[in-house]
């Protein structure tokens, strides 16, 4: 049996989705359109290029407008899809997951560039929520193993998930814990993107964040700096003496937080070491050094 169809074409409909979401205030309403009617039609970018002037079907033209009122409402599009593009791949997200950024991607790139000639690195992924930064790293390094944590039962299901549908389950394993209190091998590579925001600020963070990333995966403490303090503290749980550490912060906390592990005797300045900027400009990323015993 064909689909219904309604006398409304592809291309109109992108269009009215288009103005609809600017009339609510989103900034990025072309895109946001567009991404939704595509998984609405289930077509691809190309296939909607190519396809413009036919009608679209009635039930994904009822789809596409539950996916309007739902973005025109605040909520993310990676919320309302229920997945994330991220260094190339598709990852799932829930209620549970910060969803990912392209801003973390500095991160990944940073460990990238610093592994060198080490092909077999075993990594430990800290609060590794959707997984994003760990699969991200074993898809690039074919020999790596890693080891992600996290303290939500749910954000642990999506990561193994995604490690699952990435294809580096043999090689990624999950495990419920406060930070690197697991015991485990100790790690060549330890990455985190921990909550980094001032309990504070939380307010007054964009709807899209504050209504839809889960809060402890946003709140950082008092300061912002409290998950850096855990951290620092526990290194010599997770990190092998020299291991490469790579994490993510907030704009303003980069002398912050290179003080914290300078103070427990990471290396923190020197060659590849320091802080980061996002494609932005923006401060996103510290290189350091782990403690050497």
């Amino acid at each position: 049996m064909s689909a219904r169809v309604t006398g409304e074409t592809l291309s109109q409909a992108l269009s009215r989705g288009r103005a609809f979401l600017a009339q609510h205030d989103i900034e990025t309403a072309a895109l946001d359109a567009r991404l939704l009617l595509q998984a609405a039609a289930a077509l691809s970018h190309e296939a909607l290029v190519m396809h413009g002037d036919k009608a679209i079907a009635i039930e994904a033209n009822q789809t596409f407008q539950v996916f309007l009122d739902a973005r025109s409402g605040g909520k993310p599009v990676s919320r309302i899809l229920g997945r994330r593009e991220f260094w190339g791949l598709e990852l799932g997200v829930s209620g549970d997951t910060l969803d990912p950024r392209p801003d973390t991607e500095t991160l990944v790139a940073a460990v990238l560039a610093r592994v060198g000639g080490q092909q077999r690195p075993f990594i430990r992924d800290l609060g590794t929520g959707s997984g994003a930064i760990l699969l991200a790293l074993l898809t690039a390094l074919p020999q790596a193993r890693g080891l992600g944590s996290d303290l939500s039962y749910g954000a642990l299901r999506m990561a193994r998930a995604n490690a699952r549908a990435t294809g580096v389950d043999d090689r990624a394993a999950f495990v419920l814990s406060d930070w690197g209190r697991v015991p485990t091998r100790l790690a060549d590579v330890v990455v985190s993107n921990p909550p980094y925001i001032a309990r504070g600020e939380l307010p007054g963070l964009m709807r899209d964040v504050r209504g839809h990333d889960p809060v402890q995966a946003l709140d950082g403490g008092a300061d912002g700096l409290e998950p850096y303090r855990r951290i620092a503290g526990q290194l010599p749980l997770v990190a092998l003496p020299g291991a490469l550490l790579a994490f993510e912060i907030g704009p303003t906390q980069s002398a912050a937080v290179q003080g914290i592990l300078s103070d427990v005797g990471a290396r923190v300045s020197g060659r590849g070491l320091g802080m980061l900027r996002d494609l932005a400009g923006r401060p996103r990323v510290v290189v350091a050094r782990a403690p050497r015993r």
